[in-house]
């Protein structure tokens, strides 16, 4: 930012209130909300970067309101939060509560999980080891090492593993893997909860799950299951009948006393870019485009009828299979690049993709998630919308991505110059 003093130009507290596509001038018109009151702006171009992990999806209980301690959703915490020698419950078991309970168990009076469905975890010897002074060193004077570190990180926690959540029609065990290496990767995940919880009979019938690992988001162990087995945590199963004065009543009549309720219940997953107020070519709305949560993009980063508007890990661009969102964001901002650039130097207004180019790579995108875990039948994952299609993932390798966004196909475009 200093090189090329982009600080100036950045605007910080600014709420986009609305972004309305104007036909004549070519540009987009947005609404902008700071400190001063509201003004207008008006941009060749709309990115939204705000990704799909963005707005707070709050769990809803009946006498929800009634709960007169603190109730926090993750999302949204805070430094001056107190939690030393409260009573503590956390709802949900995702990836937030993996890191979550494991970090304050040892300093609360009490932790009480409550679950609704099983998490694999992967347990990843040294994740949270320091890189050592050797290899900081490699990665800031050897010669393509970093490349080489980066390609053995993404193969190993990434592409090589998509192998394995590929449906095997002839795998004749669908319940429990999707083919012969899942189901192999299934007896180590679940050799490494018996390990965990050998003590604990009780917690391995809760905590052992009944789908194929790695159909829901990849979870990384952080002590979560030795956790689990502290005197001061408790992971409960029974569904949650409501929320009292002091605490939570789950349905089978027990309550139990809580200082602070955490809600870890994850995100409106499906809103993404919607949720910004977009109103692009004939009045068209993103919201509406993308009704009945169904949200699609080509590539994951145009929509017809949307010029000159980019999503960055939009529809169908998110890792699942491991991999780095950092990874995507640079795949995406070299195509965005490189699409600003054309425009400028060959005096183009506006593009937006061809709706044909559109329905196809969806229809591409849909087939390859038919042939992988993520449609399995056997559970639910917030990879998928009501109607059971995944929105959210990316079925490609990294290096298929990589090699689809690095450079832009014109020919999928419609273009109109500044003089038409």
């Amino acid at each position: 930012m200093r090189e090329y003093d982009i600080r100036k130009h950045v605007r910080l507290n600014t709420e986009l209130v609305a972004s309305r596509w104007d036909e004549g001038k070519r540009r987009w018109i947005s609404t902008l909300r700071t400190a001063r009151g509201e003004e207008t702006f008006e941009s060749t171009a709309l990115v939204s970067a705000i990704g799909q992990l963005n707005d707070p999806l709050p769990a809803r209980f009946e006498g929800d309101d009634a709960f007169t301690g603190l109730k926090v959703h993750s999302a949204l915490w805070s430094d001056d939060i107190k939690l030393d020698g409260r009573h503590v419950a956390v709802i949900g078991t995702g990836a937030t509560a993996m890191q979550l309970v494991p970090s304050i168990a040892d300093r609360v009076a009490s932790v009480t999980v409550y679950q609704r469905t099983a998490q694999w975890a992967r347990p990843v010897k040294g994740y949270s080891d320091p890189i050592t002074e050797g290899a900081q060193w490699l990665l800031a004077h050897l010669p393509f090492y970093v490349q080489w570190y980066r390609f053995n990180m993404f193969w190993r926690y990434g592409d090589g593993l998509l192998p394995f959540l590929r449906k095997d029609p002839a795998w004749p065990y669908p319940d429990r893997a999707v083919n012969k290496g899942n189901d192999r990767h299934r007896q180590e995940l679940a050799d490494f909860i018996l390990s965990e919880l050998k003590d604990r009979p009780d917690l391995i019938e809760k905590c052992m799950p009944t789908y194929p690992p790695y159909g829901k988001r990849i979870l990384l162990d952080n002590n979560w299951f030795k956790t689990l087995t502290k005197p001061n945590v408790e992971l409960v199963t029974d569904k949650i009948d409501h929320f009292a004065a002091d605490g939570i009543v789950t349905a089978d009549g027990t309550s139990r006393q809580h200082d602070v309720i955490v809600i870890s219940t994850g995100f409106k997953v499906s809103e993404m870019a919607a949720r910004l107020n977009i109103t692009g070519r004939d009045g068209k709305n993103l919201k509406q485009a993308w009704r009945d949560d169904n949200p699609t993009a080509y590539l994951g980063l145009t929509v017809p009828d949307f010029p000159n508007l980019f999503l960055m890990l939009g529809p169908n661009s998110g890792p699942a299979h491991g991999g780095s969102v950092i990874f995507q964001s640079e795949c995406q901002s070299r195509y965005i690049s490189a699409c600003l650039v054309e425009m400028i130097e060959n005096d183009i207004a506006a593009i937006d993709v061809h709706p044909d180019a559109h329905d196809a790579y969806i229809r591409d995108v849909d087939a390859e998630h038919e042939q992988l875990i993520w449609t399995h039948p056997g559970m639910t994952t917030y990879y998928r919308n009501r109607g059971g299609r995944v929105f959210s993932a990316m079925p490609w390798r990294f290096v298929d991505y990589w090699k689809m966004t690095h450079d832009p196909d014109f020919t999928q475009y419609r273009k109109s110059r500044q003089d038409s």
